[in-house]
């Protein structure tokens, strides 16, 4: 197989995003196929794909047509186990979309079923978090592992941002599911917390426990329930310690940086914008060092689209495992739970 048959499914806002990875694979991988239960909405989105995909609104009338060798499945959060199990069961590479369950039930029989699929199958299946290819985070992370900055000991993330200037559309409808609780899994952390979190895994190694709480601000026509704000400390198993804050917001918000890492011989930032650069600050440049031009956010999907295909046509080892994936979701549950409990709860021990 020299090029992966690819079936799109949902067709909403973070699609267009996934369809350019595809278009820069250098013919590697084709989209034959769009699954929404909107048609209307694949009818339109075949337009940029272009090549006459086919068009389906139910997924398993996609999989008994079954022309294709791949889902990437961008689908609302509480559709994922369902529609992940029957790909599995239908044989095919698989990339689903963070996070892979909205509770901890689903996301430990998926990932059963997940290793089934690899080990047997022989099939790909891979949880797409793009922020691993965030060509600022990787730059990032370089950095930390040549020693500029000495020993890592504390770490900033700040995931603030407001619809007047987020370049993903933030407009707050109720009859949008990004916006329901019931099938985001809960707000801000299970919606767009994952992103900042991982970054804080890559440099600072695997969370051990949490504190944290969450809550509602005024954010004009934001559903009752689903959370906006949210503030956690993270130790680390290796004894490091990271804070995070997370906030949507309707109202103007500071230039405050998205990452700030501290080490023992300097500081490394990435701004406070999804264009915005990474800094490095050390001895010789008090005021900060640009390290290169900023490619910015969105430019981590061809890559992660790239890392999906190559694992189905080379065999690749994937860059994070299905295990290692479930670990964004996890910290956001301790953070529910410590909300409760009100003191530091295990990420993985429950």
């Amino acid at each position: 197989m020299s090029t992966l048959r690819v079936a799109m499914v949902g067709c909403g806002l973070i699609a267009p995003q996934h369809l350019e990875g595809y278009k820069r694979s250098c013919g590697r991988a084709v989209v034959v196929a769009l699954i929404d239960t909107k048609e209307e909405n694949a009818t339109l989105f075949a337009q940029e794909v272009g090549g006459s995909p086919k068009i389906f609104d139910d997924l398993n009338k996609a999989l008994e047509w079954g022309e294709f060798d791949a889902v990437d499945i961008m689908t609302p959060h509480d559709l994922h186990f369902d529609h992940a199990l029957a790909c599995i069961k239908a044989n095919k590479h698989i990339l689903l979309e963070k996070p892979m369950a909205i509770n901890l039930q689903e996301c430990e029989k998926l990932l059963t079923a997940g290793q089934d699929h690899v080990t047997q199958n022989k099939k790909v299946f891979m949880i797409g978090e793009n922020a691993q290819y965030w060509p600022e985070v990787v730059k990032v992370k370089e950095i930390i592992d040549s020693g500029r900055i000495g020993d890592v000991y504390f770490a900033k993330a700040s995931y603030c941002v407001t619809k007047l200037s987020c370049p993903l559309e933030m407009r707050v409808d109720s009859k949008r599911w990004e916006f329901n609780p019931a099938r985001v899994g809960g707000g801000i952390l299970m919606g767009g917390s994952c992103h900042w979190l991982r970054p804080l895994r890559m440099w600072l190694g695997e969370v051990d426990e949490v504190v944290g709480t969450v809550s509602e601000s005024a954010f004009e026509g934001m559903p009752a329930g689903y959370e906006t704000q949210a503030q956690a400390l993270l130790r680390f198993k290796n004894g490091k310690t990271a804070c995070f804050q997370g906030l949507y917001a309707s109202h103007a918000l500071s230039d405050t940086p998205f990452f700030q890492v501290y080490g023992s011989k300097g500081e490394i930032t990435i701004g406070g914008g999804f264009k915005a650069g990474v800094t490095v600050y050390d001895r010789e440049h008090v005021n900060g060092e640009s390290q290169g031009p900023a490619l910015g956010y969105s430019e981590s999907f061809p890559p992660e689209i790239g890392a999906f295909v190559s694992a189905a046509l080379d065999g690749k080892p994937l860059d994070a495992d299905a295990m290692y994936c479930s670990g964004e979701p996890r910290i956001s549950w301790a953070i529910y739970r410590s909300l409760e409990s009100k003191q530091w709860e295990k990420v993985w021990d429950s």
